[in-house]
Formats: C-alpha cells, sequence, structure tokens
C-alpha cells in the first residue's frame, strides 16, 4: 500500500513520535504530580496558620457558651475555602478534644471525654511552633521568623530538610495562645482524581495522534505529484509580495510535503506581516495605559501646614500594579495610601485603579474600617481568586496632629522618631485584600502622635526585595540606614523619597528591575 520510502519513513516516524508522546506525557505527569502535591502542602501550611486564629475567636465566641450552629456554620465556611482540608479539630493544652468537624457535623459530641492517645501529639500540641505529620511518620516542626522567612526543625529545635516532592503531608497542629491547638487533617482527593483524569486524557490523545498518523502516512502512499509549474508560479508571486499565495498539491508523496511546506511558510510570513502590525498596536495601547495609570498619581506636590508628603514609583513594565495618592478628605484631614497588586502589567494596573477610584469615592466621611471593608468587598467581587492587593493607608488629622495607620498585609512601616533619633518598624495585624471576607475584623488601627521632623515611610515589597548583580537583595537593612542618614540629616520628604529610589537602583546596577519599586514619605514639619 506504501509506494514510496518516503511515506513508510513518515509511518515509523508518526508511530515513534507518539510514541515519545506518550513517554513525555507519562514524564509530565510524574511532574505535574509532584508539584500538585507540593502546592497542596504549601496552600495547607499557609491556610493553617492563617485561619487559626479566627477559627479560635470564633470557638471564644460562639462554642465555647454553648452556641454549637453559628459556631459549625463557621467552621463550614471556612472548610470551603480550602479544598484539600478534610477536616479539623480543636484540642487543650492537655490534649482534650474540644470540637471535631468529622464527628460533629450537625449537633454536638456529647460523649465521653475524648483525649490524644499519642505521645508524639500531644508534645505537638504543646510546642510553640506549628507541626507536620508526614506520610512516613515523620513530624517537622515549622517556624517562621519576624520577616517571614520560613524554616523547619525537628522537635530539639535542630534545623532539618523540609517535606519534599515526594511527602504528603498527614496533618497539621497549630497551638494557639499555650492554651489550645487546632489540628487539620489534610486530603490528597483531588490530585488524585486529577491525576486520574490527566492519564485517560493523554492515553486518549496518544491513540488519537496514532490514528492520525497512520491515516497521513496512508494518503501520502497513494497520492499523486502535482505539476512544479504550480510551485513555481506561486513562489514568483510570494516574491511579488502577495502573501495570500497557495497551491494546490493533492499528492502527499515527497511533492506534496514540499507543497505543504511552502504553503506553511507563505502562511508564516503572512501571519508575521500581521503580526507586526499588531505587536505595533499593543505597543501603542500599552503606551496610552501607562499614561493612563501616570494620571492616577499625584500630579503636584501635595502642600499642607504641618505634613511634608511625596511618593514615587518606577513600575517594572509598561503598567505597574503599585499606585499611591494623596487624597483630601477635609480641611484638616488627608488620605494617604500606597498599594501593591500581586504580579505587575495591564491586569494588575486595572486593580490598582479600581481601588484608587475607590478610596477616592470614601474621601468624605472617613471611617478606615469601612473604607477597608468596601474595598475588600469590591475587589473579592470584581477581581479573579488569585489576585490580591497589600495596602498601607493612612489618614493625617492637622488638628490632633496625629496619623491613623492601617495595614492590609502590607510590609510594616518604618518610623523614624525624631526625638530618639531611630528608625524602627511598626508592625500591626493585617490581611491582603480580596483575600478572604470579612478582612475589616481583622486588621487593626494604629494611632501615631507625631512631633517635629518625625517620618514615616512605607514601600512596596519592590525595594527589599530588589537584587543586585549577584542575586543578594537590597534588604531592611540597607534600607532603615539610608533612611535613618537622610531623616538625621533634616531631609525634606522629596529628598528623602529620592535618596532611597537613588540607593535602591545604585544598588541594581544593572541588573533587571523584576517587581515595582514604590514610596511614600510623610515627614512632620517643624512648625
Amino acid at each position: 500500500m506504501l509506494h514510496s520510502l518516503k511515506a513508510k519513513f513518515v509511518l515509523a516516524f508518526g508511530t515513534l513520535i507518539v510514541v515519545l508522546f506518550l513517554a513525555l506525557g507519562a514524564f509530565l505527569l510524574d511532574a505535574k504530580g509532584k508539584e500538585l502535591s507540593a502546592d497542596i502542602a504549601q496552600g495547607a501550611q499557609s491556610f493553617a496558620r492563617l485561619s487559626a486564629g479566627d477559627l479560635m475567636e470564633d470557638y471564644q465566641l460562639y462554642l465555647a457558651p454553648g452556641n454549637f450552629v453559628p459556631f459549625s456554620r463557621e467552621v463550614s465556611v471556612l472548610l470551603r475555602q480550602n479544598s484539600d482540608i478534610a477536616s479539623l479539630s480543636i484540642l487543650t493544652y492537655t490534649g482534650v478534644v474540644l470540637y471535631d468537624s468529622a464527628e460533629e457535623g450537625t449537633e454536638r459530641y456529647s460523649g465521653t471525654v475524648r483525649t490524644l492517645t499519642d505521645a508524639a501529639d500531644l508534645e505537638r500540641v504543646q510546642s510553640q511552633a506549628m507541626s507536620l505529620l508526614l506520610s512516613d511518620g515523620r513530624i517537622i516542626f515549622v517556624k517562621v521568623d519576624d520577616e517571614g522567612i520560613v524554616s523547619y526543625v525537628n522537635f530539639n529545635e535542630e534545623n532539618i530538610t523540609g517535606p519534599g516532592a515526594e511527602d504528603k503531608i498527614v496533618n497539621i497542629i497549630v497551638p494557639y495562645n499555650n492554651a489550645h491547638a487546632v489540628q487539620y487533617e489534610v486530603s490528597y482527593a483531588a490530585l488524585a482524581e486529577r491525576l486520574a483524569t490527566a492519564r485517560l486524557q493523554i492515553l486518549v490523545i496518544g491513540i488519537a495522534a496514532l490514528v492520525v498518523t497512520l491515516m497521513m502516512s496512508y494518503m501520502l502512499s497513494v497520492s499523486v505529484t502535482n505539476p512544479l509549474k504550480k510551485l513555481k508560479q506561486a513562489a514568483l508571486k510570494l516574491a511579488g509580495g502577495d502573501f495570500t499565495t497557495r497551491v494546490s498539491i493533492h499528492s502527499k508523496d515527497e511533492l506534496g510535503l514540499l507543497g505543504q511546506t511552502f504553503n506553511n511558510m507563505a502562511a508564516d510570513i503572512q501571519l508575521s506581516t500581521q503580526a507586526l502590525v499588531y505587536q505595533e498596536r499593543v505597543a501603542k495601547e500599552l503606551e496610552l495605559a501607562a499614561q493612563i495609570q501616570t494620571q492616577l498619581l499625584p500630579k503636584d506636590k501635595y502642600v499642607l501646614n504641618k505634613m511634608d508628603m511625596a511618593g514615587g514609583l518606577i513600575p517594572a513594565t509598561e503598567v505597574g500594579g503599585d499606585a499611591f495618592d494623596f487624597i483630601k478628605a477635609s480641611e484638616t484631614r488627608t488620605l494617604a495610601y500606597l498599594g501593591d497588586v500581586t504580579g505587575h502589567g495591564v491586569a494588575a494596573g486595572i486593580v490598582s485603579s479600581i481601588a484608587n477610584a475607590l478610596i477616592y469615592a470614601f474621601r468624605g466621611d472617613v471611617d478606615l474600617f469601612e473604607m477597608i471593608k468596601a474595598l475588600n468587598d469590591v475587589l473579592r467581587k470584581k477581581t479573579l481568586v488569585n489576585v490580591f492587593m497589600t495596602m498601607a493607608l493612612f489618614l493625617w488629622d492637622e488638628e490632633t496632629e496625629v496619623i491613623s495607620y492601617m495595614n492590609a498585609g502590607h510590609p510594616p512601616i518604618l518610623y523614624y522618631d525624631a526625638e530618639k533619633k531611630k528608625v524602627a518598624e511598626i508592625r500591626i495585624p493585617g490581611m491582603a485584600l480580596s483575600m478572604v471576607d470579612g478582612v475589616e475584623k481583622i486588621v487593626k488601627k494604629h494611632d501615631i502622635k507625631t512631633k517635629p521632623n518625625d517620618v514615616i515611610l512605607t514601600y512596596s515589597d519592590g525595594i527589599p526585595e530588589a537584587k543586585d548583580a549577584k542575586g543578594e537583595q537590597y534588604g531592611m537593612n540597607r534600607l532603615k540606614r539610608i533612611v535613618q542618614d537622610a531623616a538625621d540629616d533634616f531631609y525634606s520628604a522629596d529628598a528623602i523619597k529620592n535618596a532611597v529610589l537613588s540607593d535602591v537602583k545604585q544598588f541594581m546596577g544593572t541588573s533587571e528591575q523584576l517587581d515595582d519599586i514604590t514610596i511614600m514619605v510623610l515627614k512632620r514639619k517643624a512648625v
């Protein structure tokens, strides 16, 4: 049936391609399984670390006084936020089980007292650190330092290797206030289901590819050649600029393959020409988007009687995900904020523009908690689930000389005390906007009674995470040092901003800027 050696080669080569495809599919499936397993492990750890405090607050509010139904409802809402958590339980410091969602779905447990029987589990409950039980029986304790860096230790606090891609977490225990602990049972059922579906898809695609290859090989073997004149005439038209030229060659032998290659080449040339036009149009649209985003930033220096304000933004791409603004709320009060959306580019720029518009809309009767709530509600409903925004929000009152500060998952601000001549970090609880509902219940407000020459500085993580050519990060120590030096020399807010940005860019040298760099400086005037 195959009249050409080339056709036979195509058949053999096609079969080889299918085999390689299946082998590659198996390899990718294994890699994807490890990746998904690692994602589940990281996600479960983050979820446990972030939700334990809220769960215990709900316990004290509802279950401890005996209100089981509202507490059970809150637990159900919490578990729906992470499908990889199968159940959770609350335990006392001595190992008594106060609540188990696996057993108490519709009514509270009323049997005999439930206690932990495993001494290792009791040690985990009475520890100061979150701990993981792996499928191989190992217990790993998780420590997080002040800068959010995670390390893994054993019971004796000796550094050990953390869970790898092959390891699966059985459960997570998060101690709480030396009195309680929350235990999360981790499920990998979703991972198994997705891998099973992927295996079936790879098998079906492999069979389909084999069938198509055999059909093409058969068609090549029985086809007849087209005249070379068609190829010559088509080549002349293509050379003359007619990129729509195609040849109609029905044979599937060597000349037919040549004809198809010619058509593909003509199509590629046509697409390349269209792509150049499209690329130019996209470049202009990105330029316009960057101009629009620039218009959202303060255009002129914001002048107040007692406060000097300045800010600066260096986007990593044409359109950045960072934003800041100074907004007059009343004759004596001014809003100032710095926000950082996950990632950068057009999508992040749109989210930051939405936040800017919302804050501007709330500039009148300012209530920082209501503003945070509105921002979180809108971003939760109108943005993607994996898009978050951190924010440092300030309200300056000229009459009381007090700055009210609220942190929504943003890096800690730096505060220069002019009397002590020292820079310190101010950390208050907070969570990024659009991450969970009810974020206004998590954030706290911190008031700072300012003195002449006091300086408050906030920034995006693009500054401490900026890297030089060797891969070293700029870090908080360098940032504190440059702020200290500039504030000691009584720099203005604008001068402090320029000093920091100049120092960061000098540190980076020729290395690529990977994230937006944004800074905002508030300095109390010496009046």
